[in-house]
């Protein structure tokens, strides 16, 4: 509610009740996040790992070794509760790739179904054969070193594929994962489970040798280089707000809801301005400077409560004043952050003349 609490000082209107509620026409929002973690696994040592390395590494060899990597991302610290994803996509820097005919290579996305580490693991020169792994580092045969496994070396991931991409043989270019529905439904489970989120798993061509690629990782000096997920959601629905929300400011807050379909149930106690008999509702557009609003409706019958419905497409906010009052207050904080309990003289006069 601290969006709602600055608004006051700024309106001082009516009791003090400006509401802001996200409308059909606000957009989407977006965010770019790096790994929370990411590593390497080996198949050919089932002790090596490279969890703090500056690179990450998926496919074949040319020797036979596969490779895997994994990367985890924080969605859920990153995008509120309740928001609707709609589309997701993965960028990751390649830094190297084997030597002949220039080819693509198809890599897939998986879906990881267990907890895995990244621990400090840091392999020496092109980083292509690992490092002992360290403790809580993710290995082909560990999870988390020295003593959870996998339940499948290799890693527990889904078999089907949330995205699939070629990537070009190049030691110095960006590939992406476009957003795909899979995508989009593992990125919301774990925004609504955070305790599922296990990341994804890159899986390159391990039928046929030499389709490795080298990525950068999360602790790559090269920070442009870093891998990155970029999200596109709706912010979630408005639920039910209240002015004042000091729960040290006596009298009943003008509390705003939403209702069946668009309309919003709006419900208030007294003015500051005392004796108030009936009240009018004003609605304006979030981003004028909050002088814009019109009547949303010019008498509730002396009623302290009423259902409307919003005149305006648009993300809103709503003043609830005294209809026949020559002034208007506020019970909620002033510039100074400090409540202005009910009874207070910060009563201005009226500037609402819309209305009959």
């Amino acid at each position: 509610m601290e969006s709602m609490r600055r608004l006051l000082p700024v309106l001082a209107l009516g009791l003090g009740a400006a509401l802001q509620l996200v409308g059909p026409g606000a957009r989407a929002a977006s965010v770019v996040l790096t790994p929370r973690q990411d590593n390497s696994m080996y198949s050919e040592d089932g002790t090596a790992s490279n969890g703090a390395g500056q690179h990450l590494f998926s496919g074949r060899t040319s020797f036979g070794g596969r490779r895997r990597a994994l990367l985890v991302f924080d969605v859920a610290g990153s995008v509120p509760a309740g928001a609707t994803i709609e589309s997701a996509a993965l960028q990751l820097h390649v830094s190297l790739s084997p030597p002949g005919p220039m080819n693509s290579q198809p890599f897939s996305i998986h879906r990881l179904l267990s907890e895995w580490g990244e621990g400090g693991a840091d392999a020496e020169g092109a980083e292509g054969t690992g490092a002992p792994a360290q403790p809580r580092d993710a290995t082909w045969t560990d999870r988390i070193f020295p003593d959870t496994l996998w339940t499948t070396p290799g890693g527990d991931f889904e078999a089907t594929a949330s995205a699939n991409q070629l990537v070009p043989q190049t030691s110095d270019g960006f590939v992406t994962w476009g957003s795909t529905a899979a995508m989009v439904a593992d990125v919301q489970a774990w925004l609504d489970a955070p305790t599922s989120n296990f990341g994804w798993l890159v899986i390159g061509d391990e039928a046929n040798p030499t389709t490795a690629r080298r990525f950068d990782s999360r602790e790559n000096l090269t920070a442009a280089n870093h891998p990155t997920l970029t999200i596109e959601y709706a912010p979630p629905p408005a639920g039910v707000g209240a002015v004042p929300d000091g729960g040290d400011v006596p009298g009943t807050p003008l509390r705003l809801a939403k209702a069946g379909g668009a309309a919003l149930d709006f419900s208030w106690g007294g003015s500051c301005s005392g004796g108030a008999t009936d009240y009018a509702v004003y609605e304006g557009p979030l981003g004028s400077p909050f002088t814009a609003h019109g009547p949303l409706a010019c008498s509730t019958g002396g009623a302290s409560s009423v259902t409307l419905m919003p005149a305006l497409a648009a993300s809103s906010y709503f003043l609830v004043v005294p209809h026949d009052a020559t002034v208007e207050g506020s019970y909620g904080t002033n510039s100074a952050e400090v409540e202005r309990p009910q009874g207070s003289a910060f009563c201005v006069p009226q500037q609402l003349s819309n209305c009959p």
